[in-house]
């Protein structure tokens, strides 16, 4: 399987996808292992964020169209990114991956 394609399904599948992409691959590209560990940082990001809004009694108009258009956003451009062989780094998301997946991703 190409770099490219690993990457696609890493978004595409989410946290899930990130996961088996990035500990069921050993021999991937730094890249590709990037893209993963960002791909398990939205996921997991967004279903904090959600079920964090879900428990609050609170009720904000559309704040869970807004979160899910933005999750979908950044699926879409990690995907851009991955097609285009880019930085792999997203805004804000990019910073998170590199502090969490520290270990991971350098050695």
């Amino acid at each position: 399987m190409n770099e490219k394609l690993k990457c696609i399904l890493a978004y595409i599948f989410s946290w899930v996808g990130g996961i088996v992409i990035l500990f069921g691959f050993k021999d991937n590209d730094p890249k590709t292992d990037f893209h993963a560990a960002q791909s398990i940082v939205i996921g997991v990001g967004y279903m904090i964020i959600n079920m964090a809004y879900n428990f609050t009694p609170i009720y904000i108009p559309f704040f869970s169209i807004a979160l899910s258009v933005l999750y979908i956003l950044c699926l879409v451009f990690g995907i851009i990114k991955a097609c285009n062989e880019d930085d792999p780094e997203l805004p804000i998301v990019g910073g998170l991956t590199k502090t969490l997946f520290a270990k991971k991703l350098n050695g």
